[in-house]
């Protein structure tokens, strides 16, 4: 069973994503996700191209064990994802739709894959939404969209797992299905390396 350890910048948050290697390795260079690096500061660290790169797991894989009241969330618009980050050192954590959905995209930013990690999860497998990259992305079979086939993985995945009670527990949200800790509601900017903006 691989672990992950994952924590921010700062390592005022510190956790572990277990299961590992049950996870789904992703790239995708959607705008939204360009706009939230940016907006905390780390679209420096993006993929060529502007790609995030993220761990699709179930919200029973995630474990914080410490800092937890460091985590807040900003929404990129009304329907927006939930886009967690650290308030400590506004590192970037992962994205999530809602209490409902066991589905979790952590974000590279908070853990770093090598060794026998690698190994056991893999590379990535999915580059999506290459429609939106910046420039010519480096990686190949880059999907101009979200592909249908990863859309029903996806999905099987997270009826799956909402069957056999994957959807908890939940660091994200409580049991009564409300956001733990603020939620900032930020406009969509062009993403630009403009370094840090600060958020309310």
């Amino acid at each position: 069973m691989a672990r992950l350890a994952i924590q921010c910048s700062c390592g005022q948050m510190t956790g572990e994503i277990i299961d590992a290697q049950k996870s789904q390795r992703c790239v995708c260079f959607c705008s939204d996700c360009q706009t939230y690096a940016q907006t905390l500061g780390y679209h420096t660290e993006l993929e060529p191209g502007g790609g995030t790169e993220v761990l699709q797991i179930t919200p029973a894989q995630l474990r914080i064990y410490r800092g937890r009241d460091q985590l807040t969330c900003l929404r990129l618009g009304e329907r927006g994802l939930y886009r967690w980050y650290t308030r400590c050192c506004q590192t970037p954590i992962a994205n999530t739709i809602n209490a409902d959905i066991p589905f979790v995209g952590v974000v590279s930013a908070c853990y770093h894959i090598e060794g026998d990690n690698e190994e056991e999860i893999g590379p990535v497998r999915w580059y999506v939404q290459g429609q939106d990259a910046r420039s010519t992305p480096t990686a190949k079979d880059v999907h101009p969209r979200f592909p249908l086939r990863l859309m029903l993985l996806t999905a099987i995945k997270g009826v799956w797992a909402r069957l056999v009670g994957k959807h908890r527990p939940n660091v994200f949200f409580d049991r009564e299905g409300r956001p733990r800790g603020l939620i900032h509601h930020v406009g969509k900017p062009s993403p630009s390396p403009r370094g840090r903006q600060p958020l309310p």
